[in-house]
């Protein structure tokens, strides 16, 4: 008989293994077009064909003497084993609450962290990105939500070891798992409340050696930034804002004709795009990765070298990071196995001397947007500098980016994890092993900031003076600070796992002790007569007494895990992990987590498989435990003695000592959150229909909490001054839905996903004078409180008769506050109430879309969040409530964007969406409030790829060694759909001078040898 052997692209398969099933000896394999011939005795007998990365197959002949074949991808495999705490376990019997997602769905689309990747592909997990600011461009992830007042971020464990997610090499990753309730997570304890990620990296597999190359450069551009006024139209409408502030217009005619033509033969006006100026045409980023893995049943290797080089757009602002892994397993003995993986990364952030963080001093960003357009980028041979009216801060954006000097972050880390198991063979299923693992770090920062001049106009005196510019000193200031950290553990092993008759039953007990040593240093000098080279040395002014730390931290955990399985049936499982934490008293050390899960597999059910056909799986799970964390400072239970320069004086002189630094609190433990999930499985019609549907809820309580404000000054601070006080509950839904399917050549697959989780504050310490109105019990995390905006003021009678607040003036079109308690005037203690809802979604959906003909693909993402808020003003870090560019034309003097002058209410304008046009600060406007409130809701074509694979018989026709080939566009952020066009629904709480998330545009090439 003879047939061909084809892929899920209809590519026919070259060296697929063909054999008959019960004599496997007698086989062949495809020749070059995926064809066979092979004798057989019977017409009747079965084949087995398999190849490597695809499912082996079994077809009956049936008499049929001529036969095609199909191969399906394995890449469900992993669907089939899910990674989870301590080990996998198979998808089918699992009865936690598990998302995970594999290499392919990661590599979407090139993006330079792993944290970016994730987004909109595990339910359960909201990934909100802040900034594009290379380096610093990563999501902050949370999971089901918040559950704490503190620090709610999830556990990172990165081949069984806490480590940095962003660093790792995303070619690297094998799958990430989200352990998302206690049944999945009770065996990490204290460290589990907020969730666990577990990211597995690539291991070698059996077969010839294959020797890949990734590779991809990308484009990148802001996704969002509004427009900003040019030259001539900034003096009409600064001018109008003059005259509506009764001072008459700002600019003459001479100016404005200057600027209108951007001449002027003494060269002091111009008009200037500062914004576009400052941001290139676009960033540019590339990345490589050359991996190679292989071995035998005795020995197997996964090795890989990877590079990133991300420039922003914005200059000198640029992140590179270089990896290394190495991951090898191995066969001692029979009984006697080994693993060591070894990985490493050094990385480098570079920045301007000046910061372009979000509210930093000067930032080159806000400088752009604070330049008026009316001053030409250079004046006798200087960068030119903006003065605005009534100011002396100089904003002179490109002289920032080019001649403020540096500031440069590096780390390297070595990351070593060894293990050594030992199957006994006298008794089936018995597994003993050792793992040991080592990881170090050293990271240093290094910052220059250069004084350095600029021609600056004054607004005021319509003149020019070479000055220096803002924030600098005359001869530079310089920082250098040092930390080095390293990690040992310690993690010996014992597994059970056997199965007897219908009976199948696993344990896990493993201790673990974990010791984490660090150490820091800062100086700082000035006083610097050269540039280059700089250290601390060279400086000529003490400036601040160097600091310096040092830490000793140890944990201890033992963990169980005890599994059993009736006729593949009935489930259940308990675990629990005993915790051991440094930071608290003898008696409060010690905690136990425990869960219990039990599920069903009704389609094992003979009435189920019996009569319905169409259902392959259909499961319910339930799980119930407790989850800790010890998210507070260590060693509050004991005296904790600082120095102080000046602690007592005697004969006139200042001495030096010791004195205490907190009341002593005995009593203070970890928090617990007792977490409860049902859920149900069920795939229909071999994969058409796949449903997946969580329910949880989860209960946080005894959080720490700052008790300060609940006590009368008089004690001095002889209190307690933290407490396990605090209570929160958490509730939600994950439900996702899949749909795969093929029409002849065509391959598709589908699938949504949604998700749901609503924080409640049940007790947090607050202020007695606290009104009901603006309690945070019964309230989420995270929820905006501000004034209550009622409109603008339109008429004498309004201005004459409401209250008003105390800060600035009230005029026609400045905005109107509602008195909620109604004592005739607008304050913060009495009228601030529940605005909108809070800046973390609550919401969280996305569909993907993945279609296949023949070596053709295209894949998409789209991912959305809803029932979130933002407001374009803010609190700022200092803790001064005030507008931003985005609510304030001519913010410190500088420029305003388009739309927010053009919809400003004027006399002309009354109907406006903006308050009223004005050149001076009105403190009345920069209050939060429901006027500046944004429905953050959005939806965002997150990732899009289109590849092509070369076919396998073109490859080995030509004979180049070449087994796969493929080429690839993609893009990512490429369109959102939102209410507030004008920044991105991610951006900054804080909007002033932000780094906008970027859209990328991305062209790749994957080959393997």
């Amino acid at each position: 008989m003879k047939g061909t052997v084809y892929d899920s692209n209809n590519e026919p398969l070259v060296g697929a293994t063909v054999s008959v099933k019960g004599n496997l000896s007698n086989g062949t394999i495809t020749n070059i077009d995926g064809q066979f011939n092979l004798n057989v005795q019977d017409l009747k007998s079965t084949l087995v064909v398999s190849f490597v990365g695809y499912q082996t197959q079994e077809v009956a002949l049936q008499g049929r003497s001529e036969i095609t074949i199909r191969l399906q991808e394995d890449a469900k495999a992993l669907d089939e084993v899910v990674v989870v705490g301590y080990g996998t376990q198979k998808k089918k019997f699992l009865i936690g609450s598990v998302s995970q997602v594999g290499s392919k769905e990661l590599m979407m689309a090139p993006q330079a962290n792993l944290s970016n990747m994730m987004t909109g592909k595990l339910p359960g997990v909201t990934s909100v990105q802040r900034s594009g600011l290379p380096g610093n461009d990563q999501t902050s992830i949370n999971i089901r939500g918040l559950g704490t007042f503190l620090d709610s971020s999830p556990l990172i464990l990165v081949d069984g070891v806490e480590r940095m997610l962003n660093t790792v090499n995303p070619n690297d990753v094998e799958n990430i798992s989200i352990l998302k309730d206690a049944a999945t997570a009770s065996v990490y304890g204290l460290a589990a409340a907020n969730g666990v990620i577990l990211v597995t990296t690539k291991k070698g597999t059996e077969g010839k050696v294959t020797l890949s190359y990734d590779g991809s450069v990308t484009f990148q551009k802001n996704t969002a930034m509004p427009e900003m006024l040019n030259g001539p139209d900034y003096i009409y409408w600064y001018n109008k804002a003059s005259e509506l502030d009764g001072n008459g217009p700002y600019y003459g005619a001479d100016i404005q004709t200057k600027v209108a033509n951007n001449y002027d033969p003494e060269g002091k006006y111009g008009s200037t795009n500062w914004t576009k100026e400052v941001f290139k045409n676009y960033g540019f980023t590339h990345q490589h990765n050359i991996s190679a893995s292989g071995g035998n049943k005795n020995i197997r290797f996964f090795t890989s070298i990877g590079m990133l080089d991300q420039s922003g757009i914005i200059e000198n602002v640029n992140y590179d990071r270089y990896n290394v892994r190495s991951n090898v397993e191995g066969n001692i003995t029979k009984d006697l196995t080994f693993e060591l993986n070894i990985s490493g990364f050094y990385e480098e952030k570079n920045w301007p001397g000046i910061s372009t963080s979000a509210q930093a001093e000067q930032n080159p960003i806000q400088q752009a947007v604070y330049a008026a357009p009316i001053i030409p980028i250079y004046y006798q041979g200087e960068y030119t500098a903006w003065i605005g009216p009534g100011s002396s801060t100089t904003q002179s954006p490109l002289a920032t980016l080019r001649n403020s000097g540096f500031q440069k972050n590096q780390r390297h880390e070595f990351d070593g994890t060894m293990k050594v198991s030992y199957a006994f063979p006298w008794v089936k299923g018995l597994k003993a092993s050792l793992g040991l693992v080592y990881d170090t770090s050293y990271t240093e920062d290094n910052g220059f900031l250069v004084g350095y001049n600029v021609n600056a106009y004054s607004a005021d005196s319509k003149s020019y003076n070479l000055m220096r510019a803002s924030s600098t000193s005359e001869k530079g200031n310089y920082t250098k600070s040092a930390s080095s950290f390293r990690r040992f553990m310690v993690r010996p092993t014992v597994e059970y796992a056997n199965t007897f008759g219908k009976h199948a039953v696993s344990a896990l007990f493993l201790y673990e002790q974990t010791q984490l040593k660090g150490s820091t240093m800062t100086g700082k000098m000035g006083g610097y007569n050269f540039n280059d080279p700089v250290d601390l040395s060279l400086g000529t002014e003490f400036i601040s007494n160097p600091t310096g730390s040092h830490s000793d931290k140890a944990t201890i955990g033992y963990v169980g895990r005890f599994n059993y399985i009736f006729d593949k049936r009935y489930l259940a499982e308990f675990a629990f992990r005993v915790d051991g934490s440094y930071k608290f008293a003898k008696d409060k050390r010690w905690g136990f987590f425990p869960s219990v899960s039990l599920g069903w597999v009704i389609s094992e059910e003979n009435f189920i498989k019996n009569n319905i056909s169409s259902i392959n799986l259909l499961k319910l799970r339930a799980s119930v435990g407790e989850l800790g964390s010890d998210n507070t400072d260590a060693f509050l239970h004991r005296s904790i003695f600082k120095v102080e320069k000046n602690a007592y004086i005697f004969g006139g002189v200042p001495y030096a000592g010791l004195g205490a630094s907190n009341s002593i609190t005995s009593s203070l433990t970890w928090s617990t959150t007792r977490s409860y999930n049902i859920g149900a499985d069920l795939t229909m019609w071999n994969g058409l229909l796949g449903v997946e549907f969580d329910l949880f809820y989860k209960l946080t309580k005894d959080i720490q909490e700052s008790r300060s404000g609940g006590f009368p000054p008089s004690l001095g601070g002889n209190y307690a001054q933290k407490g396990n006080t605090g209570k929160i509950d958490n509730r939600g839904f994950e439900l996702v839905l899949k749909h795969q399917n093929h029409i002849n050549d065509f391959y598709y697959n589908i699938t949504g996903s949604v998700a749901w989780a609503r924080n409640k504050v049940l007790s947090r310490i607050e202020s007695e004078s606290t009104p009901w109105y603006r309690t945070n019990i019964g309230e989420p995390l995270g929820q905006i409180y501000g004034y209550k905006a009622i409109g603008l003021y339109q008429t004498q009678e309004q201005l004459d008769n409401r209250p008003f607040v105390g800060n600035g003036v009230q005029r026609f079109g400045d905005i109107m506050y509602e008195d909620i308690n109604g004592d005739g005037k607008i304050t913060q203690d009495g009228d601030r109430v529940k605005i909108g809802h809070s800046t973390l979604p609550e919401l969280n959906y996305s569909l993907s879309m993945d279609f296949n003909w023949k070596g053709f693909n295209l894949s998409a993402l789209w991912q959305g969040a809803a029932i979130v808020s933002y407001t374009l003003n803010g609190t700022y870090s200092h803790g001064s409530m005030d507008n931003t560019v985005y609510t304030r034309p001519f913010y410190s003097g500088g420029n305003a964007p388009y739309y927010l002058v053009e919809d400003s209410w004027t006399p002309e304008n009354v109907n406006a969406r903006y308050p009223r046009l004005s050149a001076i600060h009105n403190g009345n406007n920069a209050y939060t409030s429901s006027w500046w409130l944004v429905n953050g809701n959005f939806l965002r074509l997150k990732n899009l790829q289109f590849g092509y694979t070369i076919p396998k018989k073109i490859l080995a026709k030509a004979n180049i060694g070449l087994s796969n080939v493929r080429v690839y566009v993609a893009g990512t952020n490429l369109f959102t759909f939102t209410e507030f066009k004008y920044c991105d629904p991610e951006m900054a709480i804080i909007n002033n001078g932000y780094y906008p998330q970027q859209k990328n545009y991305s062209v790749g090439l994957n080959i393997t040898f």
